[in-house]
């Protein structure tokens, strides 16, 4: 969210400021102008509580900073029903996302499932030993957020995700010196700058990249080197593929002998542990048979734990919707098919 300070330059409020109501005339009435004036006082409460300028106001109402400025001060010479009803449609906009914003369940907080528990355990070793540790899952059980987890709760941590836009070494390393807040202007230095601050610790520092999957095997031996040379750990967290890349030999000529021995701790899991998706399940409050039932179903699918997420955020939102707070298997299916993913059999 932008939060720009919507301050003058003296400190004043530019939303404290003066407002001259525009003057009863052939483009205006006296309705008109008494709408402009609650409308700009709703305006201003909401950008002061959020800190938007003026020009982000503008430019979330859809209308050019200019013209929202001129009908701010009273000072729009052009029709100003119009321009009250552009604001005006806005306000009821921000309200009802608002209202369905704050509707909208949470998830589950932070679970020490058993999958949670195996994750934790190695980014531990890999940490305590300056080592690599590769974790390959398929989609959906939580990987990402244990990373997270163990990043917010343990010191010399960093976490980086990687995308296919940072597949590169070069690119790889231009994300990894934002995450760490490596200052370093030169690119051909990018990777020594953040060995430096990988080193900084003295050691059991961990390095976390998640999605790895997206990087070239250039840009993951760079991430081999860090921990070669700078004695900090890295986890290299992604799909399947990451570790079947290097398994295979040989592939176009070269050798991941190098790479692969490197490898100093490596866990896999192609499905969720069952005990995980009931207390995945559990978390959410349903105890139903056959609710349960169908949302062990929803688990098999691909995005395993995800898939229950997003199905019972939006079946609590039909419950809701029928005067319930309880969501019930009749909802799940509803909500199910409302996602249209594919068949529960």
């Amino acid at each position: 969210m932008n939060t720009q300070n919507a301050t003058s330059p003296k400190g004043q409020s530019t939303w404290d400021t003066l407002r001259q109501p525009p003057p009863v005339g052939d483009n205006r009435s006296e309705e008109d102008v008494a709408r402009w004036e609650e409308l700009t006082a709703k305006v201003a409460d909401i950008a002061k509580a959020n800190n938007w300028s003026q020009g982000e106001v503008a430019r979330r109402c859809g209308l050019p900073a200019a013209s929202f400025n001129l009908w701010y001060s009273g000072k729009y010479s052009g029709r100003l029903d119009s321009q009250n009803k552009k604001i005006q449609n806005w306000l009821q906009q921000l309200e009802e996302t608002q209202d369905l914003v704050g509707r909208i369940p949470s998830s589950p907080d932070f679970l020490t499932t058993r999958f949670a528990g195996e994750v934790f355990e190695t980014l531990a070793w890999a940490q305590a030993t300056n080592d690599v540790a590769v974790i390959t899952c398929i989609a959906g059980i939580g990987k990402t957020a244990v990373c997270r987890h163990y990043a917010r709760v343990r010191p010399n941590v960093y976490m980086a995700t990687m995308s296919p836009n940072t597949k590169t070494p070069y690119a790889m390393l231009i994300e990894l010196a934002e995450e760490l807040e490596v200052q370093e202007h030169n690119p051909a230095r990018h990777g020594r700058a953040i060995g430096r601050k990988l080193a900084r610790a003295g050691g059991n520092t961990l390095l976390i990249v998640d999605e790895v999957q997206n990087l070239q095997d250039d840009a993951i031996n760079q991430l081999r080197h860090f921990s070669d040379n700078y004695q900090c750990g890295v986890a290299l967290v992604g799909n399947s593929e990451v570790y079947t890349r290097f398994a295979q030999g040989r592939k176009n000529g070269r050798s991941y002998d190098q790479l692969k021995s490197r490898f100093g701790k490596r866990i896999s899991r192609e499905k969720p542990y069952p005990e995980d998706i009931n207390m995945f399940i559990k978390a959410w409050d349903i105890e139903e048979p056959k609710a349960v039932a169908m949302l062990r179903g929803i688990a098999r699918k691909g995005g395993a734990l995800r898939q229950i997420d997003k199905t019972m955020k939006l079946a609590s939102m039909l419950a809701l919707g029928d005067g319930s707070n309880l969501v019930s298997v009749e909802h799940i299916e509803q909500a199910w098919k409302n996602r249209d993913v594919e068949d529960v059999v």
